[in-house]
């Protein structure tokens, strides 16, 4: 509420079950309100800028456009109003209000909006340790935001996740990557540090879609958020959840994506031509289930699955389900019923394999 004395104004602000706040004051702020999903008031703050009205005014739209997806996918928004202000260097998220820098082409700042409001949920009310698991506050947000993105754009993208991948795969074979679990501050390298905590962090939650399938992710992520919010979740709190959803064993996911720099690399060995039998080969230490497309000499394609040993169980897919194979042993061998032409492991690049090259045969 405010009370306005003589030319002072007082405001009082309630801020029910937060963790941290800010606010911002400038007698040059325009003030604009827009009304978002389940009455929410979205509020905008920002210069008198003849170079920033536009775009700030077609950024209201997109914002309620953006908290709606959030509400949708992730849990419905709990408190009464959002601030989009402009200020600071970059975006950073605080409670019920982010701080952006405002001289930005259109694209990017509903790009930089999007990331700060999703922080909402992976921060603000999903409120993680981010010194200790940064990739679940930031990878997690560049998940959910980019999207969200992809939806707002109508960019109809296959995998909105695809440069987080290409981000975490030059890390892996950069030599540089330390381990996820590695403290914020003990990253050797700045770069290293960024592209764990945000890329490796995005490909985390995109990966594990593959690894229990797309259906189960979403569910994941709404059942991570009803029973982790205001509660302060760590790692095994998403990988918790994720069980619950999908049936599967996944403490190796997190094990091996969080504690270790183990890589995922599978390739296509062999095509015995004269038995109709491929053989597949694991070079890193990382496990998977795999994906496979097969296509014939008949110029027909078959999909295959083969289940990871240790998840105890498959992911729902209309793949052809082949017998499963054990971490254990370096290559694995199938046979066929009819003359193969090629063999395409993970055709929609949804693994983080760190050696494309050695896909295809």
């Amino acid at each position: 509420g405010k009370k306005t004395k003589g030319n002072t104004r007082t405001w009082h602000f309630k801020a029910p079950k937060v963790h941290d706040f800010a606010w911002a004051a400038d007698k040059d702020f325009i003030h604009d309100t827009y009304t978002g999903a389940n009455g929410v008031i979205l509020n905008f703050y920002y210069k008198n800028d003849p170079e920033i009205i536009e775009n700030w005014k077609q950024l209201q739209e997109k914002t309620a456009q953006l908290l709606s997806y959030f509400n949708k996918h992730i849990g419905d928004y709990p408190y009464k109003q959002y601030s989009v202000i402009q200020g600071g260097d970059g975006g950073m998220e605080y409670a019920m209000c982010t701080l952006i820098t405002g001289k930005r082409k259109l694209g990017s700042l509903i790009g930089v909006t999007a990331h700060e409001l999703a922080h909402t949920w992976f921060q603000f009310l999903l409120a993680s340790n981010e010194a200790k698991h940064e990739w679940m506050d930031e990878g997690f947000t560049s998940y959910i935001s980019d999207h969200a993105m992809n939806e707002i754009n109508g960019a109809n993208s296959a995998n909105p996740a695809a440069n987080a991948y290409k981000g975490y795969i030059y890390l892996a074979n950069s030599g540089k990557e330390q381990p996820q679990t590695t403290h914020a501050d003990r990253y050797n390298f700045n770069q290293a540090y960024g592209i764990s905590a945000y890329s490796k962090g995005e490909v985390f939650m995109a990966q594990l879609g593959y690894i229990i399938g797309e259906e189960n992710l979403k569910k994941t992520i709404k059942k991570y958020f009803n029973d982790f919010a205001f509660k302060h979740p760590k790692p095994m709190d998403i990988i918790r959840s994720a069980e619950k959803v999908s049936g599967l064993e996944l403490d190796w996911y997190l094990m091996d994506w969080t504690q270790t720099t183990n890589t995922i690399d599978y390739a296509v060995k062999e095509i015995n031509e004269m038995e109709n039998e491929i053989t597949l080969e694991r070079i890193g230490l990382m496990p998977m289930p795999i994906d496979l497309t097969v296509t014939y000499s008949d110029g027909s394609t078959e999909d295959f699955y083969i289940p990871l040993q240790m998840m105890r169980g498959e992911k729902p897919t209309s793949a052809t389900v082949i017998p499963d194979w054990a971490w254990a042993y370096p290559t694995y061998s199938f046979k066929l019923k009819k003359p193969v032409a090629s063999v395409q492991i993970d055709p929609k690049e949804m693994m983080a394999d760190v050696d494309k090259a050695n896909n295809k045969k």
